[in-house]
């Protein structure tokens, strides 16, 4: 088949570099997608998609210490952690949406529990091989999409090799937080096999800047992962994952209590490549995981709460490529079916009976069903244009066997149903070898979680009515790629992105002091607009990358701004390769004032009430780290790091007590210094 030349240009801003991906006539080349199982070993060329995608590497989330997956991704632009200082509940927003308006996978697993004062990453960060983050409607996510590829036994064994055990250690001065892993893997023949098991220690952190530690930061964590796979020939694999993780936390709504939250996820994906078959290259996943988060908390005097929450979810994704006259097809199906159950319980301790409380209902029973179909079209016009139509269609159907009202009524027993079909057109300009443009439109359909719908502990009002959200992004932007700029072999990539996300009954939270953990409701238009900028230098053993991304949120019925909106920040990042066994780094992050919040909110019967603005100053933090990895001891390394080097004290945003009051800022401030030391050891 004789097709033109396309190189689908896309600037990654990796924390260590960023490139720009081509793609030769001989390649078969990835449009967006419900989900991207990623595969190839050099993540540069996993991506080639007109829209702004950014990535995270292994090594870099091992250089930078990352605590969990927000901390691993918050160092690229526009992209933000939610949820105050503790790792368990924390969680990240992408352009100012919040996480339940993103699109999350790990593995092909679509991780679809959500719980805003929870957090919901159970992903231990020593088991990753890379995260990619796309920004933008995809996916039937307004937000966009984070898809997490795990390590496997062909990512650790040597060349050469067909057994292996990898030890890990590591600690963390400020909270003495101590970590310990065991991976074994091997190979034969076609088969092969990853066993690891991680466990970590925290105890509460001390803050930076103010002083004092905050006790609800303590916990710990127990990981698990099991990865086989076999590779049938050159085009064909089947992997099996399962990964589980088992995390406690003091982070609950009163002073004392705890949660215990215990993951488990598995998935079967099938990938044929189809070298010899130029309509096949097939990407198919089925997949299950179960929430079960348990918590405890002592209110007052003899009165205890309980809450036993549980999702139980499968589902699959089907995907196919096929490269055709006229250019590349991408099409395929999925489904994600979810089962919510819980109970909430308030006792009295002495008696054990349970205490009446309106606010404290059983926790609602609901059934969920997401199906979407897509097709994608990948047109070149000439040897400089492309164009990228594409359709997709998203259902959204929830059902509850015993949700009720505030006044008695049964909600939901009939089930709903919203669907949309969505359109995007992606274009692309090749201006020359080092510039080139890009244009898109995408829309999606964002549909509301169950904790959103009714109740999820006590406080909270439920609002069975609230509708999906439909998004509509415009983007523009532009890379530049030069290559031998300043002497021979040095290179400078860069991208720019701007956009303006509409999205129609927009989902947010409205306080009052019936309810003081809110009600989740629709307002009828918000508008999000920014831009992002990343570039990299690189020139031998140097490699410097700097990103900024600035997001306003408006509400578009009131003129206010809207919460959860990111500081602008400027994310900066060094390595220098000193020799073949160290490497020296640095990363730096400087906020500016955010002060784009809203201060005013509708109540009940519409009126108007001041609120207290979770604005903050402006804040700069600097980390430093190093790599060491002896010849002399083939497979030991060991990373120190110091994190927030000058011991600042800054907070993501202001939180309040329930009267207005700002809380104590041990209570919302951020980890102070840090020293931190990482070893493992592969034989």
């Amino acid at each position: 088949m004789n097709t033109s030349k396309v190189s689908v240009a896309v600037c990654l801003a990796l924390s260590s570099q960023l490139a720009i991906a081509e793609v030769t006539d001989e390649d078969k080349y990835l449009l967006d997608s419900i989900t991207v199982i990623a595969s190839d070993t050099d993540i540069q060329e996993s991506v080639r998609s007109p829209q702004a995608i950014t990535a995270v590497d292994a090594k870099t989330i091992s250089n930078i210490s990352s605590k969990n997956v927000p901390a691993a991704i918050q160092i690229l632009p526009n992209v933000d952690v939610l949820g105050g200082p503790t790792p368990s509940n924390e969680n990240v927003s992408i352009r100012g949406l919040p996480q339940s308006h993103a699109y999350v996978a790990i593995d092909g697993i679509y991780q679809s529990n959500f719980a805003t004062k929870r957090g919901s990453w159970y992903l231990n960060p020593n088991f990753i091989k890379n995260i990619k983050v796309t920004a933008g409607p995809t996916s039937g996510a307004a937000a966009g999409k984070i898809t997490i590829e795990t390590l496997s036994a062909l990512d650790l064994l040597a060349e050469g090799d067909t057994f292996g055990t990898k030890i890990d250690l590591g600690y963390r001065s400020n909270n003495a937080q101590q970590d310990y892993g065991l991976s074994l893997f091997g190979k034969s023949d076609t088969l092969d096999y990853l066993v690891s098991g991680q466990t970590s220690q925290r105890d509460a952190y001390e803050i930076g800047g103010v002083g004092g530690t905050y006790d609800k930061t303590r916990g710990d964590q127990q990981s698990g992962l099991i990865k086989i796979g076999n590779q049938f020939n050159a085009d064909q694999r089947l992997t099996f994952t399962v990964n589980y993780d088992d995390s406690r936390t003091f982070q609950v709504r009163n002073d004392v209590g705890y949660r215990d939250t215990k993951y488990a996820g598995s998935s079967l994906v099938w990938t044929d490549q189809a070298s010899d078959n130029e309509l096949l290259d097939l990407q198919a996943s089925v997949y299950f995981n179960n929430v079960d988060s348990f918590s405890w908390e002592e209110e007052r005097g003899d009165v205890e709460g309980t809450q036993d929450i549980q999702d139980k979810s499968f589902g699959y994704s089907i995907g196919n490529n096929s490269l055709v006259d006229f250019g590349l097809l991408h099409y395929g199906t999925s489904g994600h079916f979810t089962t919510h159950t819980g109970a909430i319980l308030k006792t009295d301790t002495q008696t054990g009976e349970i205490i009446e409380d309106e606010s404290a209902g059983s926790e609602a029973s609901s059934n969920s069903i997401k199906l979407a179909t897509w097709i994608n079209m990948q047109l070149p016009v000439g040897d400089s244009f492309e164009i990228i139509p594409g359709v997709r269609y998203d259902s959204f159907y929830i059902e509850s066997s015993n949700a009720i009202g505030l006044e008695g009524e049964a909600l939901l027993r009939d089930g709903r149903t919203e669907s949309r079909v969505s359109k995007s057109l992606n274009m692309l300009y090749h201006f020359n070898d080092e510039i080139k443009f890009f244009a898109s439109y995408a829309e999606a359909l964002n549909a509301p979680g169950n904790g959103s719908l009714f109740t999820s502990g006590r406080g909270f009002k439920p609002n069975p009515e609230l509708k999906s959200e439909r998004a509509d992004n415009k983007e523009l932007g532009v890379v530049f790629d030069y290559q031998s700029i300043f002497s021979e072999g040095d290179s400078w990539v860069s991208r720019v992105n701007i956009f303006q996300n509409d999205i129609k009954d927009f989902i947010t939270d409205l306080y009052s002091t019936e309810w003081p953990d809110g009600e989740r409701v629709n307002i009828g238009q918000a508008q999000l607009k920014g831009f992002e900028f990343s570039t990299n230098y690189h020139l031998g053993d140097w490699d410097l990358s700097a990103s900024y991304g600035q997001t306003r949120g408006i509400d578009k019925n009131t003129g206010w701004y809207l919460t959860d909106m990111p500081s602008d920040k400027i994310n900066l990042i060094s390595n220098y390769n000193v020799n073949d066994e160290l490497v020296l780094g640095t990363s730096a992050t400087f906020a500016f004032t955010h002060d784009k919040t809203p201060t005013q909110q509708l109540v009940a019967g519409g009126e108007i009430e001041d609120i207290p603005s979770e604005g903050v100053g402006s804040w700069f933090t600097m980390d430093i780290f190093s790599t060491y990895e002896p010849k002399k001891i083939k497979g030991f390394k060991v990373n120190l790091s110091i994190t927030n080097l000058f011991d600042r004290g800054y907070a993501q945003r202001m939180d309040f007590e329930r009267n207005g009051d700002p809380k104590n800022p041990i209570e919302f401030y951020e980890e102070g210094r840090s020293i931190n030391v990482k070893m493992s050891y592969a034989f």
